[in-house]
């Protein structure tokens, strides 16, 4: 059970990546740098899949933590039925 709700979550933030990465204009091959927030228990879940999320979301970078600084591109609100996480993006150049 916890493996597939681990699963669920990483399922949620690419698709929520995907979206961003659309609303922010960006080409569907275009590299990103990619930070999330979320608390302990989520970012260690989200540890166990981060390969595959950088693989889905074409990011040369996952950095996981708890706090996001000012200097990314775009921020979104993720809903993982509970814990508040942000995940942010930037177009690596």
């Amino acid at each position: 059970l916890r493996e597939r709700r681990a699963e669920g979550m990483a399922r949620e933030v690419v698709s929520r990546v995907q979206r961003l990465r659309k609303d922010s204009g960006l080409a569907v091959s275009d590299r990103i740098r990619l930070a999330i927030t979320a608390p302990m228990e989520v970012q260690d879940a989200l540890r166990a899949h981060q390969a595959w999320i950088a693989a889905e979301v074409l990011a040369v970078d996952v950095a996981l933590g708890d706090a996001i600084p000012a200097a990314w591109e775009a921020q979104a609100e993720v809903d993982l039925d509970g814990p508040a996480v942000r995940v942010a993006l930037s177009k690596e150049a």
